[in-house]
């Protein structure tokens, strides 16, 4: 597995966590099945987003440290 996806996956982990679990529970919400099924790939593909532009934004750092 690349770098970048365990890193998205862990970040899209975390805040599914956070915005799906630790909220609600603050709020003193209701858990809707729904909610949390469709929160999975939605937090999933932001991850994955995350990871890739944090891997891209330090190639190219490195890229401009070298030139």
């Amino acid at each position: 597995m690349k770098k970048w996806v365990r890193s998205g996956l862990v970040w899209g982990g975390i805040l599914y966590v956070i915005t799906m679990v630790l909220f609600p529970l603050i709020d003193h919400e209701k858990f809707d099945t729904t909610k949390i099924l469709l929160g999975i790939p939605l937090w999933i593909v932001t991850g994955l987003t995350i990871g890739y532009l944090f891997d891209k934004k330090k190639k190219t750092t490195k890229a401009r440290k070298k030139g």
